[in-house]
């Protein structure tokens, strides 16, 4: 599709760890064209990176170079000028960066943001903008103390979930404001005037102005009480390092830093589709961008994938790559120390629950292999893997948990254990068995974890089902008989949860490429409205090229257009790929209960 066809062009920007991509979309959401720097490639000699960061591994920093992201946008825009890009098209940019990394800004930064010279490149006017030339990136495991810190600040990680829909991790924003403030480095701490998430530097240099976080990626700090929709002021005080009982502050002293912190950080921005403002006349000049183009809230990299799909409430997106990682839309505010829960930045009094494991492919590649070493078949090769799979109906009483890495959920070392159910249901632990019940028993348990989970938060979904109500009492009262009472991440399941189902699965990523895992994986997750296989490589940048073409029609609209809504009228569903399984999910409800009972019994951290 050509430019000449559209009048209104949507930019969605990402600013990843190893690269910015800009993906240009028309109003009906079409892609158009994407462009993009791969940073090993234009600046590891400058930069001194590999794999986009600079890695300390004494102290398990790892930093991105501002400047670098800075250089990064010049070069794209000008790339984008060279093959003649209709800047002048553009009605509205939104996008995404790498979450939880944070940017420090110094007293100048508004000064030297609103009088930008076009004659001159951004790092050349920016760095001594920057109180700290360098951003903790999403990898950085430098921040063990600040962990220890945040929970018991608040009595433990179940405690800091409830508060800020996340238990306490390295690389969350306050952990690392708290590393900086009260130990590494004062004085940067002291000069910082404001502090800005990735994704809203990027909105705050494209307007020109520094901008304020947006409420969803809040979430992702440790500070922000997701149901109250403010910061908590006793994290405030502890990221500010004056906790009267951490730090040995005063009363005087811990209002004076929650004062300082709070000013540093600015406002959360609600969810809205309102513009942050127009683009800054540096744009204009040196690409020629319209004064008229708006900037919307940029978000974080998951949550912008999250809106590149036709998701509705209740909806799963299933990620398959190297992890596996679960997303999903739901109204129920349910946290644990487990996974994480997000405002969602398009939906209002909706959420995004994501949940993420370590071991995904590798854990399923390690089997296939000792399948293939038994036939001797070459070892890559998934055929005996899938036929194995595709031959395996349903339950049948065993079940294995493989865990060649530590993992996160639930956090528990390294190892595997396989077992079996007895005629009283009790649970047998099995030494070994054939490499040929691996098969089914790790696609299996993966699936059932992702289904337990996933529950909680889509509690009330089955209203919409075909079965009774009864029936459900039924499945709960001999589930409950045979297993007692069923706990996942030390919480107990209720009814509503264990027979909650999704609407639609939606299968991406690297193994999704494979009819027998997902066909047994989408069986046994049991969504009431079908399994989908679609590829979204660009996901991130897409996302906020629909956040902005939504956001666009809204303020045209002068009214709210429910964003679901709006992406199913308009998103091309000829991508989207409808997966024939069959149905499995009641056949797995004893698998539940096996599963719980098992993971009860593993090595844990």
């Amino acid at each position: 599709m050509s430019y000449d066809q559209c009048n209104d062009v949507f930019l969605g920007l990402d600013l990843s760890t190893q690269q910015l991509k800009i993906i240009a979309t028309d109003e009906q959401l079409n892609h158009i064209e994407t462009f993009n720097v791969e940073f090993d490639k234009k600046y590891s000699e400058k930069y001194g990176i590999k794999k986009g960061v600079v890695v300390n591994d004494e102290t398990g920093e790892v930093l991105s170079p501002v400047a670098m992201w800075l250089d990064s946008l010049d070069y794209v825009f000008t790339e984008m000028k060279k093959k003649g890009f209709p800047f002048e098209k553009v009605k509205g940019i939104s996008g995404s960066g790498q979450q939880h990394g944070s940017v420090y800004w110094a007293e100048n930064a508004n000064e030297r943001l609103q009088n930008l010279d076009e004659n001159h490149s951004l790092s050349e006017q920016l760095a001594d903008a920057l109180a700290f030339p360098l951003s903790p990136n999403w990898q950085d495991h430098s921040t063990g103390k600040e962990i220890a810190d945040f929970e018991r600040a608040v009595g433990g990680p179940e405690e800091l979930a409830q508060i800020t829909g996340s238990r306490a991790h390295y690389r969350f924003t306050g952990l690392q404001i708290r590393k900086l403030a009260s130990r590494s480095n004062k004085n940067v701490y002291r000069k910082t005037t404001r502090v800005s998430l990735v994704s809203s530097f990027v909105a705050s240099v494209l307007l020109g102005s520094i901008t304020n976080i947006e409420q969803a990626e809040a979430c992702g700090m440790n500070l922000y009480d997701v149901q109250k929709g403010d910061y908590d002021d006793n994290l405030l005080s502890l990221a500010a390092g004056v906790h009267p009982e951490i730090d040995g502050a005063s009363q005087s002293d811990k209002e004076n830093g929650i004062r300082e912190l709070k000013k540093k950080l600015g406002n959360i921005e609600p969810i809205s589709y309102k513009a942050s403002g127009s683009i800054s006349p540096y744009f204009c000049k040196r690409y020629g961008f319209s004064n008229h183009t708006k900037i919307y809230s940029f978000t974080g990299d998951n949550l912008a994938t999250i809106i590149s799909l036709p998701l509705s409430p209740n909806d799963i997106l299933l990620s398959l790559g190297t992890s596996t990682t679960v997303l999903l839309i739901t109204e129920n505010y349910i946290p644990s120390s487990q996974y994480h829960l997000f405002k969602h930045p398009t939906m209002r009094s909706h959420y995004m629950g994501m949940i993420c494991y370590c071991n995904g492919a590798l854990a399923r590649e390690r089997i296939r292999d000792e399948v293939n070493k038994k036939y001797g078949l070459e070892k890559g090769s998934w055929d005996k893997f899938d036929e194995l799979l595709d031959s395996s109906k349903s339950f049948n009483e065993e079940l294995g948990i493989y865990f060649p890495l530590g993992e996160i959920v639930p956090n528990a070392l390294a190892q595997y254990k396989r077992s079996r159910l007895d005629s009283e249901y009790n649970i047998v632990d099995v030494e070994s068995w054939d490499p040929e019940e691996d098969v089914s028993s790790i696609v299996e348990s993966q699936s059932l974890s992702c289904r337990m989970r996933a529950g909680p938060m889509l509690s009330g979904s089955n209203l919409n089902n075909n079965s009774s109500n009864s029936e459900y009492d039924k499945i709960y009262e001999d589930l409950h008989k045979k297993f007692g009472s069923i706990y996942t991440d030390g919480k107990e399941q209720t009814k509503a949860s264990l027979t909650s189902r999704p609407h639609k699965v939606f299968f991406v990523g690297g193994a999704s490429k494979n009819n027998s895992i997902v066909k047994k994986m989408g069986s046994i997750m049991g969504p009431s409205d079908g399994n989908y296989r679609v590829e979204i490589p660009d996901a991130c940048a897409l996302g906020g090229a629909y956040k902005a073409s939504w956001s666009f029609h809204c303020e045209k609209e002068n009214k709210w257009v429910d964003y679901d809504v709006y992406i199913n009228e308009h998103f091309d569903f000829g991508d989207v790929e409808s997966l024939n399984t069959q149905d499995n999910w009641i056949g797995y409800f004893e698998g539940m209960g096996m599963l719980s009972k098992m993971e009860q019994s593993l090595k844990h951290t």
